[in-house]
């Protein structure tokens, strides 16, 4: 679109728009289908036996079929991995989690990903059903899951896992209702950064129980045997408190550490 309106290309008006749900898009030209999508899509049409005749692409690559008429063709992509991605995936796999791609595309380009960021799994020629099928399956095998998405597809993903991920700057209206946790600026290493702020928080919330039960456990005891006067008892609750909130606000020391960018709900 941008590319269009610098060459001051016309608008084409197009009508009965339709979304066919992990294939592509149509809709109508005057008298003429236009269809935008997957090969196999396509394939069932018209122009079935052009398009089985066309090589598939290397792997690296993607492809977007295109239709009007009796026109056809296709759009190459080029599939640039994130110079980040590959750091933050090493830095998951040292803390024990288990990374997975759950993607539409081709076999063979999923495996060139797979090659690229040592994935642990990668499940290629997934309709969003089966996306979702999938996660389902490893929660229901006691497995927690952090499903990370952006588009309108992505959020039956986000809402099937247990820790709904979107990437905020990109990211669809419907993903970001579904998600837990919201990536600003597109970032994929804010997914590590809040990560290892959830770790920290969560180590420093066992702390605050056990200061706390603690201490009203230890007040509890002595004030059943009398060796202390009420006024010490309510001293050292008060007490407790204030420790619970001063050994929280230690989150928010080097902040740095953990990156910027998080947003979560």
């Amino acid at each position: 679109m941008r590319y269009g309106k610098q060459q001051q290309l016309p608008l084409l008006e197009l009508e009965h728009f339709e979304s066919v749900t992990g294939q592509g898009l149509q809709a109508r030209r005057g008298q003429k289908t236009c269809q935008m999508g997957r090969r196999d899509w396509l394939a069932q049409g018209a122009h079935s036996k052009t398009i089985v005749h066309v090589a598939a692409m290397d792997a690296g690559f993607s492809e977007v079929w295109v239709s009007e008429g009796e026109l056809v063709g296709r759009i190459v992509l080029r599939d640039d991995i994130r110079p980040q991605a590959r750091p933050v995936l090493d830095e998951l796999r040292r803390a024990g989690l288990q990374t997975i791609v759950l993607t539409g595309d081709r076999r063979a380009t999923a495996a060139h990903l797979q090659s690229q960021l040592h994935l642990d799994q990668i499940r290629a020629e997934l309709k969003p059903e089966q996306k979702v099928a999938e996660i389902r399956s490893l929660t229901a095998q006691g497995q927690r899951v952090a499903m990370v998405g952006d588009g309108v597809n992505a959020a039956p993903r986000l809402a099937a896992a247990n820790i709904g991920v979107a990437m905020g700057a990109r990211g669809s209206d419907a993903a970001l209702e579904q998600a837990d946790v919201v990536l600003m600026h597109d970032r994929l290493e804010n997914f590590l950064a809040a990560f290892r702020l959830s770790q920290r928080a969560r180590r420093i919330i066992r702390q605050n129980l056990f200061f706390s039960l603690g201490t009203v456990l230890v007040l509890v005891c002595f004030a059943l045997l009398g060796k202390i006067p009420l006024t010490v008892g309510v001293v050292g609750h008060e007490g407790s408190t204030v420790l619970v909130v001063m050994n929280s606000l230690r989150l928010l020391v080097e902040p740095k550490r953990f990156g910027a960018g998080t947003a979560t709900r």
